[in-house]
């Protein structure tokens, strides 16, 4: 239904003064922006110029009524007769005429009563159209908000220059209405970033121009504000161009964004003094966020200290949500990803530290803005607060990637058990323990050089290696070699270790401390070895000699029988029968019958 249909609705019906106001408010809620825009413009144009008109022509007549007086004849005196300024009673002589007429006009003519009556009604009638449209003034962009917010302030101050009357209704429902918007642009800037952190899927994304703009404009807000940011005071600009260079902006951006993604190019990272920043979505977002923020504070200084409390929740909010996203893991289960890997622990590091950096910028930028004062001095600390909490989510990122890698070398150390060293041969390979440690640690320093600077690389491999040294050189020491071949097997791993992360920072003697906890290590154990091998040849050599002196025993029994079978046969052959064997003498002890058998004889 169309605005002139909605008045209309009627039709030839007399509507009462309720259902005209009810229609008026209806179609005030339906305008569009830019429309309700142009007709406050011409609301105020019009009442300004009917004051400034009111105040010229009352000046008119009071310099005409001044004019104004008894003269005597022949005289062309214009000038009024001048009276006590106390109004003291004249004796002797009644007031003329003209001082009368003239006292009255300046009764009537009060312009400062009259100017005053004058604004304070357009006031009153302007407040009621603010007031119909609060939701949609409150709900508006940024940018035209901040032209709603400068059209009333510059209506309000010519009024006030014109009357000298503040206008505080007109005031108090513009206040209301910035601070409902502050509040609704917190509250949506919050759920945006919540919403875009918990979608992220922790991955590198290109810093485009329009982003490395952006950023440009924060690094530098401490000294002065960004050119955008005061495209909402200018009014003789309509909004409807604004508009229009906003589309093509965000046209151009998400172009140069789908030709990004369709040609597959590195992702482009954000340089602040010469340090380079890979980030993920999340820290493009709350860039953003920012930005918006501090654009909002340049076109309303006067609410600068409302807006910081805001601003400093939402880098709260973005702290603890990255926390509980990553150290938390809750990435896993809202961008599902299997698990939080070294690559998401760095980006996360790097988000983290891009807006650590931007803080003191934007602490500049606030104290400019909202002048000094205890309330100042109090929002100063919070964002050095802030940035502390952002430091230390950094170093707890950090020592979650020693303890990462501590664990690995832990449960390697704890499968060299199972290794039976002695086993492996000359020409055996490295075991599988040291092989997957050392392509851990190759893909967590390659990851840490990728994103994060020399120092911070250094910070984790340096602490990560002394953990390699605690936990393999104990497994080295409880691991029995036992032979030659053992103690090879060892230095081969060891060997592998060296040469492929011994060139990383960091790395120190932990090479050579391995090899000497092997080296002593074995040369006791070979000494034990040697003595356990003496041992085992004494005990064989009393064996040997035990065993000869039975064969020996058993030698001569078996000659004996032999010799006692061919005397039966002789016997047997000529005729002879054999007698029974005599008793044996009390000394002789009867071994199977070989006594008598060596007697016979």
């Amino acid at each position: 239904m169309s605005l002139m249909s909605v008045s209309t609705a009627g039709g030839g019906r007399h509507l009462s003064g309720q259902e005209k106001s009810a229609n008026l408010a209806r179609n005030l809620r339906a305008l569009e922006p830019e429309d309700a825009e142009d007709l406050l413009k011409k609301i105020y144009i019009s009442v300004t110029e009917a004051l400034r008109r009111l105040s010229t022509q009352v000046k008119v007549l009071l310099d005409i009524a001044s004019s104004l007086a008894d003269t005597p004849e022949g005289e062309g005196v214009k000038s009024p007769t001048m009276r006590s300024p106390l109004g003291s009673p004249q004796t002797g002589q009644a007031p003329s005429p003209g001082v009368e007429i003239q006292e009255e006009l300046h009764k009537a003519l009060d312009v400062t009563h009259l100017l005053a009556q004058g604004v304070d009604i357009a006031n009153d009638k302007i407040v009621k159209v603010l007031k119909v449209r609060t939701e949609q003034a409150t709900d508006l962009p940024l940018d035209m908000f901040l032209r709603y917010f400068t059209l009333n302030l510059y209506f309000a101050n010519e009024c006030e220059a014109i009357s000298g009357r503040s206008g505080t209704s007109l005031k108090n429902v513009v206040n209301s209405h910035i601070k409902e918007f502050v509040q609704r642009h917190q509250n949506a800037a919050m759920q945006t970033l919540a919403q875009g952190m918990e979608a992220d899927r922790w991955v590198a994304k290109d810093f485009n121009e329009k982003l490395t703009r952006q950023l440009g404009e924060i690094l530098e807000c401490s000294t002065h504000d960004a050119e955008s940011w005061g495209n909402g005071s200018k009014l003789w600009v309509p909004a409807m161009e604004l508009l229009k260079l906003k589309l093509e902006e965000e046209a151009a951006a998400e172009k140069d964004k789908e030709r990004s993604s369709s040609e597959k190019e590195k992702a482009r990272p954000a340089v602040i003094e010469s340090e380079k920043f890979i980030l993920p979505n999340s820290a493009l977002l709350c860039m953003q966020g920012l930005e918006g923020f501090l654009h909002l504070i340049a076109g309303i200084p006067s609410m600068a200290t409302d807006i910081a409390t805001s601003l400093i929740a939402y880098l709260q909010l973005f702290n603890s949500r990255c926390t509980q996203l990553i150290l938390g893991a809750g990435a896993t289960k809202t961008a599902g990803l299997r698990n939080i890997t070294t690559k998401h622990l760095s980006l996360a590091s790097r988000a983290l530290g891009l807006i650590a950096t931007l803080i003191p910028h934007i602490r500049e930028f606030v104290r400019r803005h909202a002048g000094s004062g205890a309330g100042t001095s109090a929002l100063m600390g919070e964002f050095d607060k802030i940035r502390r909490l952002l430091q230390e989510h950094q170093s707890n990122i950090h020592q979650k990637l020693v303890e990462m890698m501590n664990g690995r070398a832990t449960v390697h150390s704890k499968g060299m058990k199972a290794i039976e060293w002695h086993k492996d041969g000359a020409s055996a390979r490295t075991h599988g323990y040291m092989e997957t440690l050392v392509k851990e640690t190759s893909t967590l320093y390659k990851v840490l050089t990728k994103h994060l600077p020399d120092s911070t690389t250094q910070s984790i491999m340096f602490p990560v290696f002394s953990g390699y040294k605690e936990q393999l050189g104990s497994a080295f020491k409880d691991a029995d070699a036992k032979n030659k071949a053992g103690q090879q097997s060892m230095l081969r791993d060891i060997a592998l270790f060296k040469s492929t992360l011994g060139s990383i920072e960091g790395f120190g003697d932990a090479g050579e401390y391995l090899t000497n906890i092997v080296n002593s290590k074995e040369v006791a154990a070979e000494a034990e070895a040697s003595a356990v091998d003496a041992a085992k040849d004494a005990t064989l050599g009393d064996k040997a000699k035990q065993d000869n002196a039975n064969g020996e025993d058993e030698g001569k029994t078996d000659k004996a029988e032999d010799e006692d079978a061919a005397t039966k046969d002789e016997k047997t052959e000529s005729g002879e029968e054999e007698k029974p064997p005599e008793p044996p003498a009390k000394d002789n002890v009867a071994v199977n019958g070989k006594t008598d058998s060596v007697r016979s004889m």
